[in-house]
């Protein structure tokens, strides 16, 4: 693997997704800095994404344009959901509890907090999608074969989330994750169906954690998840996954 078409995509992709990432908690801690009262940090911190992503897509592009058909999102919303379904187990079985990711100042009002909630986790999703799958998965097919570079970058992404003290605790969830969406991406050659599913997900755990303490954005408790409860999502998420496979193998490739 050569080092401009194979290493240093890589490298770009960790930095681009790191500073946007660092850039967009920077605007948060500006607008409570500037004025807590009014949570205006979503609209630059689109805008700062939106022009770093268009111009990383004119140098490596993205396949955002690349369209996918009805099948290719079936399939990665079973895979997707399969994968789910059987890491909420593995974070019963650490007996994990994970917070809502909030502003730390305590004394901002309640709709600052839920703007942060849905507004964060929605621009992680789609940097890591453009950065990971768009940008690096692009470059990488090109030069080692398809599973070498889909635990590659499954590994590369678990390792972003340093940040998070329960990433072991879920390990399988976070690398499964990325090699479903990296081998849909990889059969239909669009970033589309990945794209959705990693918003739609993040979106849907905002929703849980916002729902969770009296609707209010508090942690979710996953050691309190009852036998019954865990024994549906074991036998469902196996019906997913398998489901998945079988429909993907009519996509692309």
């Amino acid at each position: 693997m050569s080092f401009k078409e194979g290493v240093l995509p890589i490298v770009w992709g960790l930095v681009l997704f790191t500073l946007l990432i660092g850039a967009s908690q920077a605007i948060v801690g500006l607008n409570v800095a500037l004025s807590p009262a009014v949570p205006w940090f979503p609209l630059p911190a689109w805008l700062l994404l939106a022009a770093a992503s268009w111009w990383a897509n004119r140098r490596w592009p993205f396949r955002l344009n690349a369209a996918a058909g009805g099948r290719a999102y079936a399939v990665i919303v079973l895979l997707t959901c399969g994968v789910i379904s059987l890491g909420v187990i593995e974070s019963w079985w650490h007996d994990v509890t994970i917070p809502a990711p909030t502003w730390p100042d305590e004394t901002l009002s309640a709709t600052f907090q839920l703007m942060y909630l849905f507004t964060l986790p929605l621009i992680a999703a789609v940097l890591a999608e453009l950065y990971f799958r768009g940008l690096m998965q692009t470059a990488l097919e090109k030069v080692i074969s398809v599973w070498p570079m889909l635990i590659l970058i499954a590994v590369l992404n678990f390792l972003m989330h340093f940040y998070d003290p329960h990433m072991f605790s879920q390990m399988f969830r976070l690398l499964a994750l990325n090699v479903v969406w990296g081998w849909v991406t990889w059969r239909t050659q669009s970033l589309r169906p990945a794209l959705f599913a990693h918003v739609a997900m993040n979106i849907g755990t905002a929703a849980l954690q916002y729902g969770s303490e009296n609707y209010g954005p508090g942690p979710v408790p996953f050691g309190d998840f009852t036998p019954g409860t865990l024994a549906i999502l074991a036998v469902s998420g196996i019906v997913a996954l398998v489901a998945g496979l079988q429909l993907g193998k009519g996509l692309g490739r």
